[in-house]
């Protein structure tokens, strides 16, 4: 790369982030006609949406470029990593693969802006996400905070996470949807089955106690 390219590289970069800001990845996606903020090239094969939180700017780039924006960073004698959420766990590997500390995954960041772009994407939220807003957002009573605790809850109750939180540690795979799906799976067995219809008969239990 020649001195000239790097240079506005450097200063494209400055003008996004400073030293001490975190950059957060809210979403990466295949094949976009946007251009890229670093380098310009289009289309772009990896998208990634880099936020700045202390700025609220976004800016849209390639996959080589985010190594390359880790590269200046290090430069520029910061240790940052780009922060991806845990859905994107195969990227950050990925990435760490072609240069060693470019990406770590973060669980949860507290800023009601950043909560709210979390938010707004329900399908790449976790559960851990969703707990951790709720936990976080239950704790104040402005307004945005109720209005992102609603938010979270809303999703937390359509995924059925209160099943997920009441089963006992042995049901619990590692997989919470997929918990959830043995829970329903398990208990339309077991209302399916002789044993069932014997005691319901026998008025050992009675339809107050079918979980459906």
């Amino acid at each position: 790369m020649s001195k000239d390219k790097h240079q506005s590289l450097v200063e494209k970069l400055t003008q996004f982030w400073k030293p001490g800001d975190e950059i957060i990845c809210t979403r990466v996606f295949r094949r976009s006609n946007n251009s890229c903020y670093l380098c310009g090239n289009t289309p772009l094969e990896w998208h990634h949406v880099l936020l700045n939180p202390n700025t609220n700017q976004t800016i849209d780039v390639e996959f080589s470029c985010v190594i390359d924006i880790k590269k200046i960073m290090e430069q520029l004698d910061s240790s940052q990593k780009i922060l991806f959420f845990p859905q994107y766990s195969e990227e950050v590997k990925h990435l760490n693969s072609q240069h060693e500390g470019t990406a770590a995954i973060i669980e949860f960041n507290p800023r009601p802006d950043v909560m709210a772009r979390m938010l707004s994407n329900p399908q790449d939220l976790s559960y851990k996400q969703v707990r951790a807003i709720l936990d976080h957002t239950v704790r104040f009573n402005d307004d945005l905070m109720t209005e992102l605790f609603h938010a979270a809850l809303d999703i937390y109750i359509e995924r059925r996470y209160f099943i997920y939180e009441q089963l006992p540690d042995s049901q619990k795979n590692g997989n919470v949807e997929q918990s959830i799906k043995n829970y329903f799976r398990e208990e339309w067995e077991r209302v399916q089955s002789e044993e069932y219809r014997e005691e319901l008969y026998h008025g050992h239990i009675s339809d107050e106690d079918c979980p459906f």
